[in-house]
């Protein structure tokens, strides 16, 4: 024990140990001296020697529902990470100081805005003489530059897009706008915005969703979501193949299924699929148009609505993306 009680002392985290009366048994020195405890602690009840009332109502919280709990707590100037574990013995605090990596993923967030930003000024007047060219007389050959010129500069503005929306999720200051949505209309108004698409590859794109079927979420990011979705499962599909999308209530769940009839992901593949920049088999993938930042976007969606998403896949046979949001009655 004094082995440990050495290594607690000199950890840069706080620890503190309280019973099951409220009474703390124990206690490091990183939080007297971060001042989120009094010095005079031992043998006193928390909330006499806390000095934060956020993390005063987490151990409260912990006590009450006799159960773990975690969340952030904001101290003077820093933001810190605190998780209470509940036992039937009594409870360990642990309190982490995340300010420097909060502050780094704001700089990073910043950086990403304000380069994208000035991207999308020049790649607008870009677009704008590559159009203007188009509509002079041109060689067959000129032309063809010209034309993909442009779908490379509209793939960079998309790029740009995504990243911007991707800063807005990150950055948790995107307020979510919730309303009824019904579904089956919200998938039928997508599938009309793909229609061209998926008939240049004979895709069917099928709607098996209920009529009466309802989420409650910001419209406009359920848009974006399926939009990338439903774009994922055309680009990635064979020829003659389908994008089936379907909807069922499971526990609280609402769960929403994107299935395809493509070439699938490898096992290798799948863990990654949801990261930035990730492109599935670039050997296969290389000459299909996307960011890589689709799936990213989905995946912060729906963490914003307090829900997850997972892939099942078979290479060859097609993959299923499933969204799961809590279902609001």
């Amino acid at each position: 024990m004094s082995l440990l009680s050495e290594f607690l002392k000199q950890a840069d985290e706080g620890y503190m140990v309280i019973d099951r009366e409220g009474i703390l048994s124990y206690a490091n020195e990183f939080l007297i001296k971060m001042g989120l405890l009094r010095q005079e602690w031992q043998g006193r009840h928390f909330y006499e020697v806390i000095k934060n009332l956020n993390l005063i109502s987490l151990v409260s919280e912990a006590i009450n529902e006799r159960t773990s709990k975690s969340g952030h707590v904001y101290f003077e100037d820093k933001e810190l990470s605190a998780k209470v574990f509940y036992t039937e013995e009594g409870l360990l605090v642990r309190v982490s100081d995340i300010t420097p990596i909060k502050r780094y993923e704001r700089s990073k967030r910043e950086f990403v805005v304000n380069v994208s930003h000035e991207l999308m000024t020049p790649l607008a007047v870009l677009k704008a003489i590559l159009e203007t060219l188009q509509d002079e007389e041109l060689s067959d050959h000129a032309r063809t530059l010209v034309e993909k010129a442009l779908m490379r500069v509209e793939e960079m503005s998309q790029m740009v897009r995504d990243l911007l929306t991707i800063a807005k999720l990150e950055s948790g200051e995107e307020k979510l706008e919730k309303h009824p949505i019904r579904l089956r209309d919200l998938v039928e108004d997508i599938f009309v915005r793909f229609e061209e698409m998926a008939k240049a590859e004979r895709i069917e794109l099928i709607n098996e969703v209920d009529q009466d079927a309802t989420l409650y979420a910001d419209p406009e990011k359920m848009v974006t979501m399926l939009k990338n979705l439903v774009d994922n499962a055309i680009k990635y599909n064979k020829r003659g193949g389908k994008v089936v999308i379907r909807h069922r209530l499971e526990d609280r769940w609402d769960v929403v299924e994107v299935c395809d009839t493509g070439i699938g992901i490898s096992k290798e593949d799948l863990p990654f699929v949801f990261d930035r920049f990730y492109r599935v088999d670039r050997s296969r993938s290389k000459d299909i148009p996307g960011t890589g930042l689709g799936l990213s976007i989905v995946k912060h969606i729906v963490l914003s609505h307090g829900g997850r998403v997972d892939v099942e896949s078979k290479e060859g046979e097609g993959t299923v993306f499933r969204v799961f949001l809590p279902h609001i009655m």
